[in-house]
Parts: C-alpha cells; sequence; structure tokens
C-alpha cells in the first residue's frame, strides 16, 4: 500500500464516525430509503435511555429522593419553571413535551462523546441534518396546530398582517408585505432550528477528529501529546456544548409555541 493511500485509509477511520452506515438494508419506499442505519440505531438508544431514566423515577418515587429521583426532579423543575414558565396554563400540555426534546438531544449528543470501537458503528445522530431537521418539523407542525386549533384559520393568519389602526390606503400593500414576511418566517423556523443544531455538533465533532487523525498520520510525541491535550479539552467543552445546543433548541420551541398559542396578543 502507497503512503498516500495509507494516510487516506487512516482519515477513513478517523472520519467514519460521521458516516451514515446501513446495519440492515430495506428496500425504499419511493424516495425514502427504510435501511436501519447507525444513525437510526443510535436515536434508538438514545430514546430508551431517556424512557428508561424516567420510567425508573417514576417506579421508584421515595418521600426522600435518592440521587437519580433528585436528577430526574431538578430537570422536570427546570423544564416547568425556566424553559416553558412563560408558556402560562395554556401552554401547560407541552412542558413534557419540551422536556423531552431537551433531554432526548442531550443524550444524543452524550452518547455521541463516548469512545466507541468501530465495530459498533459509532455515529452522533445531530450531526446529521435529516435527524435535526426532522425534530424540527415536529416542533413546526405543534406550532401550526396550536394557531390553527386556538384561533382558526382566519384568527391565526390575521395575526400575520398589519396591526390595527393602519389607514386603509396603506392596510392592503402592508398586509401584503407582513403576511410574505411572516410566512417566510414561519417556514424558516424548522430550518434554523435544525442547522443550528446540525452545523454546532458536528463542527465540533470534526474538530475532535482532525486532531485525532494528525496524531493517526505522524504519529510522534511531539504531535500526540498536544494533539491529544486537545482534544480532551475539547471533549470537555463538547459536554457544555451539548448541554447547551439541547437548551437552545427546547427553549426556541417554547418561543415557537407560546407565539402561536398567544398569537394576536
Amino acid at each position: 500500500m502507497s503512503a498516500g493511500a495509507a494516510e487516506a485509509n487512516k482519515m477513513s477511520e478517523v472520519l467514519h464516525e460521521l458516516t451514515v452506515q446501513p446495519i440492515i438494508e430495506l428496500p425504499s419506499v419511493g424516495p425514502f430509503d427504510m435501511s436501519i442505519t447507525n444513525a437510526v440505531v443510535y436515536m434508538w438508544i438514545s430514546a430508551a435511555l431517556v424512557f428508561i431514566f424516567f420510567f425508573v423515577i417514576a417506579r421508584r418515587l421515595k418521600r426522600e429522593p435518592d440521587t437519580l429521583q433528585t436528577i430526574g426532579e431538578i430537570l422536570i423543575n427546570f423544564s416547568t419553571g425556566h424553559l416553558t414558565g412563560q408558556m402560562g396554563e395554556k401552554g401547560k400540555k407541552y412542558y413534557y413535551f419540551v422536556l423531552t426534546i431537551f433531554a432526548y438531544i442531550f443524550t444524543m449528543n452524550i452518547l455521541g462523546l463516548i469512545p466507541k470501537p468501530i465495530a459498533w458503528l459509532p455515529y452522533t445522530p445531530t450531526a446529521n441534518i435529516n435527524v435535526t431537521f426532522g425534530m424540527a418539523f415536529v416542533v413546526f407542525i405543534v406550532v401550526q396546530y396550536q394557531g390553527f386549533r386556538r384561533h382558526g384559520f382566519r384568527g391565526y393568519v390575521g395575526s400575520w398582517l398589519s396591526p390595527p389602526g393602519v389607514p386603509k390606503a396603506m392596510a392592503i400593500p402592508l398586509n401584503v408585505i407582513f403576511f410574505v414576511v411572516h410566512l417566510m418566517g414561519e417556514l424558516f423556523k424548522p430550518l434554523s432550528l435544525a442547522i443550528r443544531l446540525f452545523g454546532n455538533t458536528i463542527a465540533g465533532h470534526l474538530v475532535i477528529l482532525v486532531m485525532i487523525g494528525l496524531v493517526l498520520e505522524f504519529q510522534s510525541g511531539w504531535v500526540a501529546i498536544p494533539s491529544l491535550a486537545f482534544v480532551l479539552a475539547m471533549n470537555g467543552f463538547e459536554v457544555f456544548v451539548a448541554f447547551l445546543q439541547a437548551y437552545i433548541f427546547a427553549l426556541l420551541s417554547v418561543i415557537y409555541i407560546e407565539s402561536a398559542i398567544y398569537a394576536g396578543h
């Protein structure tokens, strides 16, 4: 094997964590590939971990909480207080929806930071734009459902138009402008949610993987020691980023849902 091919092989080994790999190939349905990939498996694992965590807490509730119950209560108070407190009674049903989003994204991010052997086909689902857009699209559907359900078509779309009191001569052109701007804003909300989470996740992983690639390529102590020190520091920082990105995604979801519930107020 040539030196160039060997280097390319080393880099491909490093970047395998950003590659979607099929585990069980299934026939496509139209444009959709239904195969079960490593991304899907790690999404399932993350969902199972979140479910088991809260299920175990719910089954073991005590008057004097243990460590696990304390963590669960902190998360619930964090969701119902800090994250969703401003939604009021009308948005109360979405407290646990937002908590689930936060816990699910955080779990996927942390799971992606844990070193795993290549045989396990490691992957971070939030480093895939399809995954982040899928979650953002669910939030978009909830937002539009709330808007149309609570205010009706006329009331909800009417909240996109110019405010009351505008002179009639200016109302029509302003209504057109306001409607187009608001419609584009609604359509870009899920896109901004998806790209923000995807971009921050993949950027951090790329930096870490590139530094590991330098170690494998040069195989020198002068390169390995500072590179590995940087990787360790970056991993610690990525734990904070994992929390921050889950928090931002959940908080923006709250803001979007709230804006639909109280549209026109």
